[in-house]
C-alpha cells in the first residue's frame, strides 16, 4: 500500500490532481504494478552505478543508449522475454508520469535483444504433464489429517481443479491483505462461496480475473463429484469450521487456526 501511495504521489507531482492520479494508478492491476517495480528499481540502480543521469538529476526519461547498456548488463542472467517485460514496465512508469517515451521506439533496442538471444541460449523448458484427476486424487491421499491447514489445502486443490482456476484466482500475497475493504474486489472471500441447500453444487463468484480486468465478476457453478476429490464436500467442511469468520475474510488463509 505504501508503494502505491508513493507512486500516486509521483503521478500527482507530474501535474495531475489527486483524483486523476488515483484513477491513472488504478488503470493497472495491483499485480502488474508489483511486477513493474522490479525493472524500475533495477534500472535506477544500474544508472546510479554507471553514473548515467540527466543534468537536473535522475535517470528518467530513459535514454535509448542507457536502455541498451542496461539490457547488455543483464544478458545471460535474465531471459529474453523478461527483458522485454522490463522495457514494458519502464515505459509504463514513464507513461504514468507523463514523461516522453520516444526512447522505447528506438529500433536498436529490439536488435540488441535479438543479439542477446543469439549469443545466450534460452534454457530448455521443463515439460510439465497435465494435472489429471488421478493425479489430484493421489495428491489428496497425503492430505488426510484433520488439521485446519490440511482442510484449507484440500478445499483449495479440489476447487481449483473443478473450476479450472488460475493460481491468481484463488491465492493472494500477504501484502494484498493491506488492501483493507478493497480486498474483496480483487480476491475471493467467504462471501464468494454459496453451497446449495442439498449440497449438489456450489457457486463461486470470482470478483476479478485475468479475463475480467474491470472486475465485473463472474459466477461459476461447480458440481459435487461425491468422491474423495469432491469440492462441494470439502467446501462444506471448511465453511463449517470457519463459521465464526466474517464474510469479508479471505476464503483460504493458512496458519490462522490450529
Amino acid at each position: 500500500m505504501q508503494a502505491a501511495k508513493s507512486w500516486v504521489t509521483n503521478i500527482q507531482e507530474s501535474g495531475l490532481s489527486v483524483v486523476a492520479a488515483h484513477y491513472l494508478w488504478r488503470g493497472l492491476a495491483p499485480s502488474t504494478r508489483r511486477n513493474y517495480d522490479t525493472p524500475c528499481s533495477r534500472f535506477t540502480l544500474f544508472c546510479t552505478l554507471a553514473n548515467y543521469c540527466h543534468p537536473h538529476g535522475g535517470c528518467f526519461p530513459a535514454r535509448a543508449t542507457w536502455l541498451i547498456e542496461w539490457l547488455c548488463s543483464l544478458a545471460g542472467t535474465v531471459k529474453v522475454k523478461i527483458l522485454k517485460s522490463y522495457l514494458t514496465g519502464l515505459k509504463s512508469y514513464q507513461l504514468d508520469l507523463g514523461i516522453d517515451c520516444t526512447a522505447f521506439l528506438d529500433p536498436r533496442l529490439e536488435r540488441t535483444i535479438q543479439g542477446i538471444k543469439r549469443d545466450h541460449n534460452e534454457p530448455t523448458r521443463r515439460e510439465r504433464s497435465p494435472l489429471t484427476r488421478p493425479h489430484l486424487l493421489r495428491l489428496l491421499q497425503h492430505l488426510h489429517s484433520f488439521t485446519y491447514d490440511t482442510l484449507i489445502l484440500r478445499t483449495a486443490f479440489t476447487l481449483a481443479f473443478a473450476g479450472f482456476l488460475r493460481v491468481g484466482e484463488f491465492t493472494y500475497r500477504e501484502a494484498d491483505r493491506q488492501l483493507g475493504t478493497s480486498f474483496g474486489k480483487w480476491f475471493i472471500t467467504k462471501k464468494s462461496i454459496k453451497v446449495s441447500d442439498n449440497a449438489t453444487h456450489i457457486e463461486l463468484t470470482l470478483p476479478a480475473s485475468k479475463t475480467d480486468p474491470f472486475r465485473k465478476g463472474i459466477t461459476l457453478t461447480i458440481a459435487s463429484t461425491q468422491d474423495q476429490g469432491c469440492p462441494v464436500e470439502a467446501m462444506r467442511q471448511l465453511l463449517s469450521r470457519d463459521s465464526h469468520q466474517p464474510h469479508s475474510a479471505p476464503l483460504f488463509c493458512i496458519g490462522e487456526r490450529d
